[in-house]
């Protein structure tokens, strides 16, 4: 016994060691590999021309000509002044367009709008040099400062949605500064994809910017290692309760609608059912509208469901919820294929109370509203087959107006 022994306490002790080497090597060589830097992520082809909506509908019984004219007339963007807010300004031109003109001096053209967000020389010629600037050069590129205060883009990638909506090419120019280097719009695109994750608060306008310059069906891993495609983006948009999220849940509805469009330009989706589940959500969300709108026309938050009551002290007045909820629903139905709409009756209903409504109010209320009135003012037009620059230039009230 005593001779074997120490033959098999050699023989573990030989095994032990080899053991402890293999693993140390193995540990080696899986640290080496995680140390390795990892591969830049790499973006989809992008057009440099973003793709449109096409309009589908002109319906003279949701508004006449007439009342069209002086709709318009009176939401005309009169931000010629020190200091205009940058969220009307984005509105106004997501509204209008970079073409429009305007014979009202207190107007700013679609010209002035654009260069005012995407050049940092206009936007201090306005705001001042001791104002914190509208661009920056963030992790991943250019960006816009969001969220914090009047100086400042309203929502994540809102303006570059707005770019995208109103035709901007991928390579017009971004200008920082005198002395910055020189950026495009796709390197705010390009920012804003790398930088984005699923699960981030506000991701909408992320959607509609990457859809509108997409090649076609298309993947990129997230911050946070994840694939995003267009079926997984819409996935997203459908997850949420139906008015959480910006403007009552609206903003995912006409995502939704737009990526329905381009899915028909160019084949945005890799499965198939896709689509149909895009068409079943919106068809639900059109049944609810139904269901929910006002013998007057119009709708308040509580949309998905009128028979919980609206929150009067959540979100400003009465009339600013009703008209955020109503002229964002005719917006996005003016967009959506006609499987999704409702009864005419229903869209007329809600376009004549927003005729009224816009009539009687006061200039002070329609600056309080006024980035919730250019949702109508767009929505009201698209019902007439118009995009608003369309209907330019339009003179001041004291010359009348054209359209």
């Amino acid at each position: 016994m005593s001779n074997v022994q120490p033959k098999h306490g050699m023989a573990n002790a030989v095994w032990l060691f080899a053991l402890s080497q293999l693993l140390l090597i193995t540990g080696i060589g899986v640290t080496a590999v995680y140390s390795l830097p990892t591969e830049p992520v790499k973006l989809p082809a992008f057009q440099n021309e973003p793709r449109n909506v096409v309009l589908k509908y002109d319906w003279p019984q949701v508004i006449t000509d007439e009342q069209l004219t002086a709709t318009i007339t009176k939401l005309r963007p009169q931000l010629r002044q020190p200091r205009p807010k940058i969220n009307y300004v984005d509105h106004a031109l997501r509204c209008w367009g970079v073409s429009a003109t305007f014979e009202d001096p207190n107007c700013l053209s679609g010209a002035e709008m654009l260069a005012m967000l995407t050049d940092q020389n206009a936007f201090q010629e306005t705001w001042g040099g001791e104002t914190a600037p509208l661009l920056l050069e963030g992790e991943f590129g250019p960006g816009f400062r969001t969220r914090d205060g009047n100086a400042t883009s309203s929502h994540v990638d809102h303006t570059l949605g707005t770019l995208a909506e109103i035709g901007i090419t991928l390579d017009a120019p971004i200008v920082l500064g005198k002395d910055s280097q020189n950026y495009t719009v796709r390197d705010l695109l390009e920012a804003a994809m790398l930088d984005f994750r699923i699960n981030q608060q506000e991701y909408e306008w992320t959607t509609v910017a990457a859809a509108s310059y997409s090649t076609g069906p298309t993947s990129w891993i997230s911050q946070d290692g994840e694939q995003v495609t267009f079926d997984i983006l819409a996935r997203r948009l459908m997850r949420q309760h139906w008015n959480e999220g910006v403007c009552y849940g609206n903003h995912r509805l006409y995502s939704l609608a737009m990526l329905l469009q381009f899915d028909d330009q160019v084949g945005l989706f890799q499965n198939k059912e896709t689509r149909g589940l895009i068409v079943a959500h919106l068809n639900e969300a059109t049944t609810r509208l139904i269901r929910s709108q006002s013998a007057e026309g119009y709708w308040d938050q509580n949309w998905p469901d009128a028979s919980i009551p609206a929150r009067e002290a959540e979100f400003g007045d009465v009339t600013m919820r009703r008209t955020l909820a109503t002229g964002h629903a005719l917006e996005w139905w003016a967009i959506a294929p006609a499987e999704v709409l409702p009864p005419r009756e229903v869209i007329v209903r809600a376009a004549q109370w927003l005729v009224v409504e816009v009539d009687q109010m006061e200039p002070k209320s329609v600056d309080e509203n006024f980035t919730f009135l250019t949702h109508v003012c767009r929505a009201l037009c698209l019902w007439r087959g118009k995009f608003p620059h369309e209907l330019t230039p339009l003179a001041s009230p004291s010359t009348g107006a054209e359209g």
